[in-house]
């Protein structure tokens, strides 16, 4: 039961952030101002391209944590190897150092270092709750 609350955490946080990118419905003009000039605008529909590639990767997050939930894997005497959870923790991770090599590259410097210390919390954290539960 001692990864339930970071399931959660990692579920809200993923979930609702893909979720308001795809009701959104578009590309939002902060993001195409934001990336504009900078190596992820390498072609046109190169921004398009970066903020639909981040969208799959937080609802593919939040997906793989939700079948970990229903899988019950934050019980420790149902599934012992927790493959959703490790799986969504390293998707976490990999998100929040997507998101914050797109603020450092556009000098969004306390935003970049927030979003890597994300990074390192999620693992710590991860790291922690799968021990804790074994």
């Amino acid at each position: 039961m001692k990864t339930l609350p970071l399931f959660t955490l990692l579920i809200v946080t993923f979930g609702m952030a893909s979720v308001d990118k795809v009701l959104g419905g578009k590309v939002p003009p902060w993001f195409l101002d934001q990336f504009k000039g900078t190596v992820l605008d390498l072609f046109p529909g190169a921004l398009e391209i970066s903020f639909v590639l981040i969208t799959l990767l937080e609802l593919a997050t939040a997906a793989v944590l939700i079948i970990g939930l229903y899988k019950r894997e934050f019980l420790s005497r149902v599934a012992t190897d927790k493959l959703f959870l490790q799986t969504g923790i390293v998707l976490a991770q990999v998100t929040f150092i997507a998101l914050g090599f797109g603020q450092r590259l556009t000098h969004k410097f306390d935003a970049a270092s927030a979003l890597f210390f994300y990074a390192a919390l999620t693992y710590i954290a991860g790291h922690i709750a799968l021990k804790a539960d074994s």
